[in-house]
């Protein structure tokens, strides 16, 4: 019966999508170098906010860092979020398009295939330069090679999980889960919504679920800083604490998909196209809220309090969405942002951005000299802070990591993709021919 129901309202959507005038998809296309560029930069303040508490610049326990620049760097904590909200937008598009369209799923493989083939060939260079170059003392055993290849280091053994060089991965894992749930979550929100004909009515049953998800971000944040869990419990680095950022990001997909099937502009998507500027405005605005911690201390790069970790979700919220829609809402335009983020430079630093993610904690260690390569054990960061002078530091640390990142997209990601491609279009793998 429910069947029944939901096919004849199909069809009708159908028609609309069929009906929505051309001009209403042309903008999409035109927004992707700025999307690239906006990894690049984000992806680099990454790097300077980690390079900033090893270089001594921030308040890290005893350690007093910079006056002013400490709060500064501080703050660049809120970078990371947008890179989570734009994987939801962007994956979820194909399946929520299908949804308001009537039509089948996605294909599976192709979405499975492409999605691990982009994340874990760089991850794995990671890896292996990590343990054979830093750690390689310290494994005592098959398990400890086999522990961060299955991307588990974070979910067992957890008083091991930060791995020397490795410390970032944590957001790998949270990929991986989304990339798991991603099908089933946009099945169970399609039988659900498609019980509705109304396109506006559809939307609804499509965000009222997500949002429930950005709640459970929270609820996790609440979760992790319980006085039982103590200091920087690993808990806190495990995917409900950033799954609502995605969720954020399939809603963007699915308001999208609503204003191409209906030729209807939600109001968000008005006010970006209205003064993009404004929005980075406010973003910045953002930034110097989290600089100043109101529930902590500026400049404090320690564990946070249960309200200064509130504080922090909300703003990385607002943050990821201030940033990122002014640059995929259609018929949003700003010179200045495609100047910016549009340049040769900037795009290219977004086609390396995952490897400037995932190298930069080892090229850290390496500018330390720290780790068997040098004879020397490694050390935590935190035991480190200081020792070597922060100009010095980002100078090093930047040249090892783009040339890193460069090496490793051209001679493992690229290479990986396009494996896929082929083994997606033949059927097998192309790599015993």
């Amino acid at each position: 019966m429910v069947a029944e129901l939901a096919g004849s309202p199909d069809e009708g959507m159908q028609k609309q999508a069929e009906n929505v005038p051309k001009s209403k998809e042309a903008p999409k296309k035109a927004r992707v170098p700025v999307l690239d560029g906006i990894r690049g930069v984000l992806a680099l303040a990454v790097l300077l906010t980690h390079v900033t508490y090893a270089g001594g610049v921030m308040d890290v326990g005893e350690h007093k860092g910079w006056p002013v620049f400490n709060w500064l760097s501080v703050g660049l904590t809120v970078s990371l979020s947008p890179f989570f909200l734009l994987s939801g937008l962007l994956l979820y598009r194909p399946f929520v398009r299908a949804t308001f369209a009537g039509s089948q799923r996605p294909p599976l493989k192709p979405f499975f295939v492409r999605r691990l083939l982009r994340i874990l060939p760089g991850y794995w260079a990671v890896v292996a330069a990590s343990l054979l170059l830093i750690n390689l003392p310290t494994i005592d055993s098959l398990w400890d090679v086999l522990r961060p290849v299955l991307l588990l280091q974070w979910f067992v053994d957890t008083k091991n999980a930060m791995i020397p060089g490795m410390e970032i991965t944590w957001s790998v894992d949270a990929e991986l889960t989304f990339y798991l749930l991603l099908p089933l979550g946009a099945w169970l929100i399609n039988k659900y919504a498609r019980r509705v004909s109304d396109p506006a009515q559809r939307l609804r049953r499509i965000i009222w679920p997500l949002s429930s998800i950005v709640l459970l971000g929270l609820a996790w944040e609440v979760y992790v800083h319980l006085p039982f869990m103590g200091a920087y419990p690993v808990q806190m680095f495990w995917p409900p604490g950033f799954l609502g950022l995605m969720a954020i990001g399939m809603m963007f997909a699915a308001l999208s998909a609503y204003q191409e099937l209906t030729g209807r502009e939600p109001a968000i998507y008005r006010l970006a196209a209205k003064s993009p500027l404004s929005w980075w405005a406010a973003a910045f605005g953002v930034y110097v809220l989290n600089c100043v911690k109101p529930f902590s201390a500026a400049g404090d790069g320690d564990y946070p309090p249960l309200s200064q970790a509130l504080m922090d979700q909300i703003l990385f919220l607002l943050f990821a969405v201030l940033m990122t829609v002014p640059l995929f809402a259609p018929g949003a335009r700003s010179r200045f942002m495609d100047a910016l983020l549009g340049n040769p430079v900037s795009r290219f630093l977004g086609r390396i951005s995952y490897g400037i993610y995932l190298w930069h904690f080892p090229a850290m260690y390496f500018a330390f000299g720290m780790g068997n390569l040098f004879g020397t054990p490694p050390q935590p960061m935190f035991m480190v802070i200081g020792t070597i002078g922060f100009w010095q530091l980002i100078a090093e640390v930047l040249a090892i990591t783009i040339a890193l990142s460069t090496l490793t997209y051209y001679l493992v990601e690229r290479p990986a993709a396009r494996l896929g491609s082929r083994y997606l279009r033949s059927g097998v793998p192309t790599a015993t021919t």
